[in-house]
């Protein structure tokens, strides 16, 4: 642990945003989050809510402030690209793996963060759990539950496991149970390919609407309940009343591995969606649309999620 800590520190920084008052009189306010370095021409990830709409951001290095600007941000993940305007002469980075599985609960993990005003520090726990929603608030993906509490400046932590992948960043809390929420790095890099290449991050779209259903003998089945016209569920064939059984390489058991399946989907790509109608398992080529801005959600309405219950704030 201690050399696992001691190898990945320096990639982890400070990350300072000033916004101005709207009162003159009154000093700008700073938060302050974590971040860490992703690439050698010094991109920072942090949480959106730390550095939305603000007047000035920075990030603290060794003790040096380095200006920085805003590649992009995603107020659904929670996640913030930053790029230094200028370099330190050498740093390192944490490099970001892609896995479909996420770490089974009871995974033990690092956490490495700038609490306060302090250095970069370590803290350990467990995988606790893997959901898309808490009480009445909706993820766009499943994110990673850990024992890990939150404290001020944390979030925006790397969170590693025992052999120093990248396991997520943290991107909310839950005060109450003492645990945080992380985005796993797969969704990482989904988020942070969007905002380097188009500026902001694009969902992908089939057009349907869907029910659950449970019995006895099948157990919970996702049914087709609405297919919207012209959209690519409508081209592909997809019928009201089809049993949703998987969506790319996501099986669709309910309805979190569904706005799973959907988070990773990308815009303009082929997707196969096996289905049973009738008794009888097809699968059919989706070519995935961009979602438009007064769609529903394939699942159900998407509702914002209340920062301070479950994506806080830098403190």
């Amino acid at each position: 642990m201690v050399e696992l800590f001691r190898d990945n520190q320096d990639a982890v920084v400070r990350v300072k945003a000033a916004y101005q008052s709207r009162n003159p009189s009154e000093l700008p306010q700073v938060i302050v989050g974590t971040g860490f370095f992703i690439s050698r021409e010094g991109h920072v990830l942090t949480n959106a809510s730390a550095v939305i709409n603000n007047d000035r951001v920075w990030v603290v290095y060794r003790d040096v402030e380095y200006a920085a600007k805003m590649i992009g941000y995603d107020r659904s993940t929670n996640l913030a690209l930053l790029k230094l305007l200028t370099l330190p002469d050498s740093f390192p980075f944490i490099q970001i793996g892609d896995s479909p599985s996420l770490p089974p609960v009871g995974t033990y993990l690092l956490r490495i963060a700038c609490p306060m005003d302090l250095a970069p520090s370590p803290a350990t726990g467990l995988v606790s759990g893997q959901e898309s929603r808490f009480g009445q608030h909706i993820f766009p993906c499943v994110l990673i539950r850990t024992s890990i509490p939150a404290g001020p400046g944390e979030s925006g932590g790397a969170y590693l496991d025992l052999n120093g992948r990248l396991v997520g960043i943290q991107v909310g809390s839950l005060s109450e149970l003492s645990s945080t929420y992380i985005l796993p790095a797969r969704a990482i890099m989904r988020v942070r390919d969007d905002l380097l290449f188009y500026g902001k991050v694009t969902d992908g779209w089939i057009g349907f609407d869907v029910r659950v259903e449970t019995s006895v003998s099948e157990g919970k089945r996702i049914l087709i309940r609405k297919v919207v016209d012209g959209t690519p569920a409508r081209e592909a064939g997809i019928q009201a009343g089809d049993q949703l059984l998987q969506v790319g390489i996501y099986p669709v058991r309910d309805l979190d591995d569904l706005r799973n399946a959907m988070f990773y989907t990308r815009v303009g790509e082929y997707v196969p969606v096996r289905l049973r109608r009738n008794g009888v398992t097809l699968e059919l080529s989706v070519r995935i649309a961009e979602r438009p801005a007064d769609a529903d959600m394939e699942a159900e309405p998407q509702q914002e999620p209340d920062e301070q219950a479950v994506l806080n704030a830098a403190e």
